[in-house]
């Protein structure tokens, strides 16, 4: 059993290790967030410019 001991304080430390390593994951998740608040910003912008019907009545005066 003395044997043992040094295996099983192996583990724990192994253990122990992947519980501090696993906060780093979410900074990659966080990352693709703000990404995906950008992307959605972009694309908000873009609709209101195609729907702007200011815009719209401009272009069809312009193609007169």
């Amino acid at each position: 059993m003395p044997l043992l001991y040094p295996f099983v304080i192996f583990l724990l430390l192994l253990i122990l290790a992947t519980l501090i390593r696993r906060p780093e994951r979410p900074k990659a998740s966080s990352r693709k967030e703000e990404e995906l608040s950008r992307l959605r910003d972009r694309v908000e912008v873009l609709e209101r410019a195609v729907l702007d019907p200011d815009r719209d009545l401009r272009r069809k005066f312009d193609g007169l």
